[in-house]
């Protein structure tokens, strides 16, 4: 094979896949150009290793390797100007290699560029900046609502029996009650309306001044839970709970029983449903020894 004087050398080309062409650089002296029948571009490693012959008449694409049909051109002058330069559209990754320009006449090369080729894939994208940090304050004012409302949460808890037995609570106005001492007993009456709704399980207790007078409990009448000085002297409805009526009768009143009562009833939790006072003036009779002078007024 007989080459001219024009020297060998090589250059490389590096492109993205996805360009839409690459240039691969071969340039040579016009005279040797123009003495050419043949610029051959071809790929070695290939099994069809032509991948363009341009002539002096134009293209000759009848050896090409078909993975680079409608692929390839030269400039229509290229073996006038000696400016042999391929251009490869629409490279892919399966292209590169090593690229051989070679100028020939009559079978006879007269020239050899070899030109690297290298296409690679896009690198991915960098990923996308980090999301700013989240600002602190919701985070401390979180932390600081939740206890806030875990207390209150407690505290409602806690107080909404109370609030229901308070709104359920009943006061009765005073009742003032008078009695001589020689009436065989005296009525503290406490009738509630039927419409009150009184639980089953209450605790009923009268008192006078701090003296337990009367208790009733668990469907029965607590004797034994009696001051001694009203033991026996006492006496309620047999069951208070089905007649709603919470009167107490006080047998023998005495000087010493005046002042104040009170009828409480509590509920099962101890909070008091019902309350009512009264003032009891016991006074002696007309025929008695003692006049009632110096009896203290009734004191709640």
């Amino acid at each position: 094979m007989f080459l001219s004087s024009v020297s060998q050398h090589a250059s490389a080309v590096e492109v993205y896949q996805g360009v839409e062409s690459v240039l691969l650089l071969c340039e040579v002296p016009a005279g040797v150009a123009s003495d050419s029948t043949a610029a051959v571009w071809d790929r070695e490693e290939l099994r069809t290793p032509t991948v363009h012959v341009h002539l002096q008449s134009g293209d000759d694409f009848k050896d090409q390797n078909s993975r680079y049909t409608n692929r390839t051109s030269l400039r229509a002058d290229a073996l006038q100007t000696g400016n042999l330069s391929l251009t490869l559209r629409n490279p892919t990754v399966s292209d590169s290699g090593t690229y051989t320009c070679t100028t020939r006449k009559h079978g006879r090369d007269l020239s050899k560029i070899h030109v690297q080729l290298k296409v690679t894939e896009h690198p991915p994208p960098p990923p996308p900046p980090p999301p700013p940090p989240p600002p602190v304050w919701p985070i401390v004012l979180f932390a600081l609502l939740v206890p806030v409302v875990l207390l209150a949460a407690a505290f409602g808890v806690f107080m909404y029996p109370r609030y229901k037995m308070m709104k359920m609570r009943k006061d009765y106005p005073l009742e003032m009650v008078e009695v001589e001492q020689e009436e065989k007993s005296v009525l503290l009456p406490f009738k509630i309306d039927e419409e009150e709704d009184v639980p089953q399980d209450v605790k009923v207790e009268w008192k006078h001044q701090n003296m337990t007078v009367h208790v009733y409990q668990n469907n029965e009448h607590q004797h034994l839970l009696q001051n001694q000085d009203h033991r026996d002297r006492t006496e309620m409805n047999e069951d208070p709970l089905r007649n709603k009526d919470f009167s107490l009768k006080l047998k023998d009143p005495q000087l010493r029983d005046h002042g104040g009562y009170t009828c409480t009833i509590y509920n099962k939790g101890g909070y008091i449903l019902l309350q009512k006072v009264f003032s009891l003036n016991v006074t002696a009779g007309d025929g008695g020894g003692d006049t009632g002078e110096g009896v203290c007024p009734a004191a709640l």
